[in-house]
C-alpha cells in the first residue's frame, strides 16, 4: 500500500517551529505509519527548510496553493491539476489537515477534526468566512471517507456537513510517550529560572482565540484571593492565533505583574518540564472536537479543570473537574476547590493517568492503516 500524505499544513508548521492540533496530528501519523510507503504531497511550491526534509523526505508539490485549485476544481468539477500522475504512484491520498483534494480514481481520506467553523462561524476568523464554510462542505463531499476523532464530532459532522454516519470513522488521538517521561528535579528547575517561574501555578496550554476562553479564565484566576495568587500563579503558553487583541492587550498589561506570565516560544522539552512542575491545569475551553492538551495534562500527572462540554467529557471521563465555561465563578470554585483540597487533587491525578494509558500514537496509526486498507480492498 502506497499513501499520499497530505503534508501543507505539516510543511507550514515545521517551517515556523509552532504546532497546533492537526500539525501535532499529522506529525504523529507521518512518524508512526510503518510498513507502507508514503509520499508527502503539498500544495503550491514551497521552499521546504532542513528539519522539514529531515522529516518528510522528497515532498511532491501539487501545482497552486489550495484555495486556488479547489475554487478551479468546484467551479470546473474538474480533479485537480496535476493529480493524474500522482494518481499513477499511489493507491489512496490520506488529507490529514482539510486540505481535501478532488482526485477522479483513487480513494480520498479525509480528516475532519470538528464542525467548529460551521456551527459557530463568528467565533473563527471572518475573513472570507462565509465563502470559506460553504467551500469547506463542498470540499467534504470529494472524499470518498471521513476520519473524525470523537463521537460528538461526528454528530456534528452529520448534521451541518450533511455526510451520512456509515461514511465517518471515529479514531481517537494519542499522546506523545515523551508527557509520560519523568523530568530530573533540576531540568525542571533550570526551566522554571528561564521563564522567571515559581512551581505550583496554574497552566493553560493552546491557541489564544476565543474558543479557548481564555478572558473568563484570566477572570477567574482574578477573583481568586491575593494569597493563594501568590502561591500558585496563572501560566499561559500559546501563540496567538486570531481575533483577540483586547485579550492580547490584557495580557501584555498583567503580563507586568508577578501572578500571570505569558509564554510564547516554548519548545517541546520547555514544554514537558513545565507541564510536570504545574499545580493543575485549566483549560475551560468552549468547544473542543477531542482536547488533546487535556490528556497532555493526564500524561503529566497534574489534576486537569475543563469544560462540560461538546467532546470533553466523552474524551476525559471521571478524571477531570468540570466547570460551566460560561460561568467564571464556577471556574473559580473549582481552581480554589483544588488548592484547599489535596485528596481530591491525587485522586485526580490518579484518575487522569489512568484514563490517558488508553491513548497511544501507536493505536491510532494501527486504526487508520486498518480503515485504508479496508477502503482500497473495498473498490
Amino acid at each position: 500500500m502506497k499513501i499520499g500524505f497530505g503534508t501543507t499544513f505539516l510543511e507550514k508548521g515545521l517551517a515556523k517551529e509552532h504546532m497546533d492540533g492537526i500539525g501535532v496530528y499529522s506529525k504523529n501519523l507521518w512518524e508512526k505509519f510503518e510498513g507502507v510507503e508514503k509520499q508527502a504531497i503539498s500544495f503550491g511550491n514551497q521552499e521546504p527548510n532542513p528539519q522539514t526534509v529531515k522529516l518528510l523526505g522528497d515532498i511532491k508539490y501539487l501545482p497552486l496553493g489550495y484555495p486556488i485549485q479547489s475554487a478551479l476544481s468546484l467551479l470546473s468539477s474538474s480533479s485537480f491539476l496535476g493529480s493524474n500522475k500522482l494518481e499513477k504512484e499511489m493507491d489512496l491520498f490520506f488529507a490529514p489537515d482539510h486540505h481535501i483534494p478532488k482526485f477522479d480514481h483513487i480513494p480520498v481520506i479525509a480528516t475532519i477534526m470538528d464542525a467548529y467553523p460551521l456551527i459557530y462561524p463568528k467565533l473563527v476568523s471572518q475573513r472570507l468566512r462565509k465563502f470559506k464554510n460553504i467551500a469547506f462542505k463542498r470540499t467534504s463531499k470529494w472524499a470518498d471517507h471521513i476520519i473524525t476523532i470523537s463521537e460528538h464530532s461526528k454528530q456534528d459532522i452529520i448534521h451541518y456537513f450533511d455526510i451520512p454516519a456509515k461514511d465517518i470513522s471515529v479514531i481517537p488521538l494519542g499522546v506523545n510517550r515523551a508527557f509520560f517521561q519523568k523530568i530530573p528535579d533540576d531540568k525542571r528547575e533550570a526551566v522554571r529560572q528561564k521563564f522567571g517561574l515559581k512551581e505550583d501555578y496554574f497552566i493553560f496550554v493552546g491557541t489564544i482565540q476565543p474558543r479557548k476562553n481564555l478572558s473568563r479564565l484570566i477572570e477567574a484566576y482574578l477573583s481568586l484571593p491575593s494569597t493563594l495568587r501568590q502561591k500558585h500563579p496563572l501560566v499561559i503558553i500559546g501563540h496567538y492565533g486570531w481575533g483577540e487583541d483586547d485579550l492580547k492587550h490584557k495580557l501584555d498589561t498583567l503580563g507586568k505583574s508577578d501572578t500571570i506570565h505569558h509564554l510564547t516560544h516554548v519548545s517541546d522539552q520547555e514544554l514537558y518540564a513545565l507541564l510536570q512542575s504545574a499545580f493543575a491545569m485549566v483549560y475551560p475551553s468552549l468547544y473542543e472536537g477531542f482536547g488533546l492538551p487535556i490528556l497532555e495534562g493526564f500524561a503529566s500527572q497534574i489534576p486537569v479543570v475543563t469544560s462540560s462540554t461538546t467532546s470533553i467529557p466523552e474524551v476525559a471521563g471521571d478524571a477531570a473537574c468540570y466547570v460551566d465555561p460560561l460561568d467564571s465563578s464556577d471556574i473559580a470554585a473549582k481552581m480554589e476547590q483544588l488548592v484547599n483540597d489535596k485528596r481530591m487533587r491525587e485522586e485526580m491525578i490518579k484518575k487522569g493517568l489512568k484514563k490517558v494509558e488508553t491513548f497511544s500514537w501507536e493505536q491510532c496509526a494501527e486504526e487508520h492503516l486498518k480503515l485504508f486498507a479496508k477502503i482500497i480492498n473495498s473498490r
